[in-house]
Protein backbone atom coordinates (compact mmCIF):
# COMPACT_ATOMS: atom_id res chain seq x y z
CA UNK A 1 0.00 0.00 0.00
CA UNK A 2 1.37 3.39 -0.90
CA UNK A 3 0.05 6.94 -0.65
CA UNK A 4 -0.78 7.31 -4.34
CA UNK A 5 -2.61 3.98 -4.48
CA UNK A 6 -4.72 4.83 -1.42
CA UNK A 7 -5.59 8.33 -2.63
CA UNK A 8 -6.37 6.98 -6.12
CA UNK A 9 -8.74 4.39 -4.67
CA UNK A 10 -10.49 7.06 -2.59
CA UNK A 11 -10.63 9.41 -5.58
CA UNK A 12 -12.29 6.61 -7.51
CA UNK A 13 -15.30 6.65 -5.19
CA UNK A 14 -15.71 10.40 -4.54
CA UNK A 15 -18.51 10.78 -7.08
CA UNK A 16 -20.30 7.69 -5.79
CA UNK A 17 -23.77 8.02 -4.30
CA UNK A 18 -22.70 5.59 -1.60
CA UNK A 19 -19.31 7.07 -0.61
CA UNK A 20 -19.75 5.98 3.03
CA UNK A 21 -20.45 2.35 2.12
CA UNK A 22 -17.65 2.21 -0.42
CA UNK A 23 -15.15 3.92 1.89
CA UNK A 24 -16.20 1.45 4.58
CA UNK A 25 -15.20 -1.44 2.31
CA UNK A 26 -11.81 0.20 1.71
CA UNK A 27 -11.33 0.80 5.44
CA UNK A 28 -12.18 -2.85 6.15
CA UNK A 29 -9.60 -3.92 3.59
CA UNK A 30 -6.93 -1.64 5.08
CA UNK A 31 -7.82 -2.87 8.56
CA UNK A 32 -6.92 -6.39 7.48
CA UNK A 33 -3.58 -5.29 6.04
CA UNK A 34 -0.48 -5.91 8.08
CA UNK A 35 0.62 -2.33 7.45
CA UNK A 36 -2.80 -0.67 7.93
CA UNK A 37 -1.26 2.33 9.71
CA UNK A 38 0.35 3.36 6.42
CA UNK A 39 -3.13 4.33 5.19
CA UNK A 40 -3.61 6.97 7.91
CA UNK A 41 -1.57 9.76 6.31
CA UNK A 42 -2.98 9.23 2.79
CA UNK A 43 -6.52 9.30 4.19
CA UNK A 44 -5.79 12.61 5.92
CA UNK A 45 -4.22 13.99 2.72
CA UNK A 46 -7.35 12.89 0.84
CA UNK A 47 -9.46 14.83 3.35
CA UNK A 48 -7.25 17.87 2.71
CA UNK A 49 -7.88 17.53 -1.04
CA UNK A 50 -11.65 17.11 -0.59
CA UNK A 51 -12.67 19.47 2.23
CA UNK A 52 -16.34 19.60 1.20
CA UNK A 53 -16.90 15.86 0.75
CA UNK A 54 -19.38 14.30 3.18
CA UNK A 55 -17.25 11.76 5.05
CA UNK A 56 -20.04 10.90 7.48
CA UNK A 57 -20.36 11.56 11.20
CA UNK A 58 -17.74 10.51 11.89
CA UNK A 59 -17.64 8.11 8.97
CA UNK A 60 -15.74 4.92 8.20
CA UNK A 61 -12.49 6.68 7.40
CA UNK A 62 -12.43 8.41 10.78
CA UNK A 63 -13.27 5.15 12.55
CA UNK A 64 -10.40 3.54 10.67
CA UNK A 65 -7.75 6.17 11.51
CA UNK A 66 -8.90 6.39 15.13
CA UNK A 67 -7.98 2.71 15.54
CA UNK A 68 -4.43 4.06 15.70
CA UNK A 69 -5.17 6.47 18.57
CA UNK A 70 -2.19 6.32 20.90
CA UNK A 71 -0.13 4.66 18.16
CA UNK A 72 0.82 7.63 15.99
CA UNK A 73 -2.53 8.79 14.60
CA UNK A 74 -2.53 11.99 16.65
CA UNK A 75 0.76 13.25 15.17
CA UNK A 76 -0.41 12.43 11.64
CA UNK A 77 -3.57 14.46 12.33
CA UNK A 78 -1.54 17.38 13.68
CA UNK A 79 0.70 17.25 10.59
CA UNK A 80 -2.41 17.38 8.40
CA UNK A 81 -3.80 20.34 10.33
CA UNK A 82 -0.47 22.08 9.82
CA UNK A 83 -0.70 21.55 6.06
CA UNK A 84 -4.36 22.32 5.35
CA UNK A 85 -7.00 22.36 8.08
CA UNK A 86 -10.46 21.24 6.99
CA UNK A 87 -13.73 21.22 8.87
CA UNK A 88 -13.53 17.43 9.22
CA UNK A 89 -9.94 17.37 10.50
CA UNK A 90 -10.74 20.20 12.94
CA UNK A 91 -13.64 18.09 14.19
CA UNK A 92 -11.26 15.12 14.51
CA UNK A 93 -8.88 17.27 16.58
CA UNK A 94 -11.76 18.10 18.90
CA UNK A 95 -12.38 14.37 19.36
CA UNK A 96 -8.71 13.89 20.27
CA UNK A 97 -8.90 16.79 22.75
CA UNK A 98 -12.02 15.30 24.34
CA UNK A 99 -10.21 11.98 24.75
CA UNK A 100 -7.10 13.53 26.28
CA UNK A 101 -7.07 13.50 30.07
CA UNK A 102 -3.51 14.65 30.84
CA UNK A 103 -3.81 18.43 31.47
CA UNK A 104 -0.53 19.44 29.79
CA UNK A 105 -1.29 17.48 26.63
CA UNK A 106 -4.85 18.79 26.60
CA UNK A 107 -3.62 22.41 26.87
CA UNK A 108 -1.17 21.83 24.02
CA UNK A 109 -3.92 20.45 21.79
CA UNK A 110 -6.19 23.38 22.63
CA UNK A 111 -3.36 25.73 21.62
CA UNK A 112 -3.13 23.87 18.32
CA UNK A 113 -6.88 24.39 17.86
CA UNK A 114 -6.29 28.13 18.41
CA UNK A 115 -3.46 28.07 15.86
CA UNK A 116 -5.75 26.34 13.36
CA UNK A 117 -8.46 28.96 13.94
CA UNK A 118 -5.94 31.77 13.39
CA UNK A 119 -4.16 30.18 10.41
CA UNK A 120 -4.82 32.11 7.17
CA UNK A 121 -4.79 28.76 5.31
CA UNK A 122 -7.85 27.63 7.27
CA UNK A 123 -11.01 28.06 5.22
CA UNK A 124 -13.94 29.97 6.70
CA UNK A 125 -16.01 26.91 7.57
CA UNK A 126 -13.14 25.16 9.37
CA UNK A 127 -12.30 28.42 11.18
CA UNK A 128 -15.90 28.75 12.38
CA UNK A 129 -15.94 25.16 13.59
CA UNK A 130 -12.63 25.65 15.44
CA UNK A 131 -14.04 28.81 17.06
CA UNK A 132 -17.16 26.95 18.24
CA UNK A 133 -15.10 24.10 19.69
CA UNK A 134 -12.80 26.57 21.43
CA UNK A 135 -15.74 28.41 22.96
CA UNK A 136 -16.87 25.14 24.55
CA UNK A 137 -13.38 24.00 25.51
CA UNK A 138 -12.50 27.29 27.18
CA UNK A 139 -15.86 27.86 28.90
Amino acid sequence: MNTKEIIDRLDGITASDDFAARSSKLADEWSQAEDGFTAVEPILRFMELHPTLDFGMPGPLVHFVERYYGRGYEQKLLDSLGRKPTSHTVWMLNRVINGTKEPGSRRRLIEIMKDVRDNPATDGNACNIASRFLARLLA
